[in-house]
């Protein structure tokens, strides 16, 4: 967790590593996983699951580990290398590689 959704870890520090540990639901997607936490998709900035840009419809697996930033907190240049070139805030279907 970083930024202001370090609030969500009692007793997180902002200077160390803030991590939240919840168990696993099979078929979880990432966009129900937001929702879980209490969240909505406007509280977050750019996130990422194994160092990867998060996808709503992006299934979870076992052992996967996201990285969630608020809003305020988005990707250099707006990511466009990552999310196709012309959109930031959409949910674009990319070729990372």
């Amino acid at each position: 967790m970083y930024g202001k959704l370090r609030s969500l870890v009692p007793e997180s520090s902002v200077t160390e590593d803030t991590v939240m540990m919840l168990d696993f639901f099979e078929n979880e997607t990432f966009a129900q996983f937001v929702q879980r936490l209490g969240l909505q998709k406007n509280d977050l900035g750019d996130c990422f699951i194994n160092g990867k840009l998060a996808k709503n419809d992006y299934v979870l697996l076992d052992g996967d580990r996201l990285g969630v930033f608020p809003f305020n907190m988005v990707l250099l240049c707006g990511g466009q290398h990552l999310k196709g070139h012309g959109y930031t805030k959409e949910d674009v279907d990319v070729d990372y590689y």
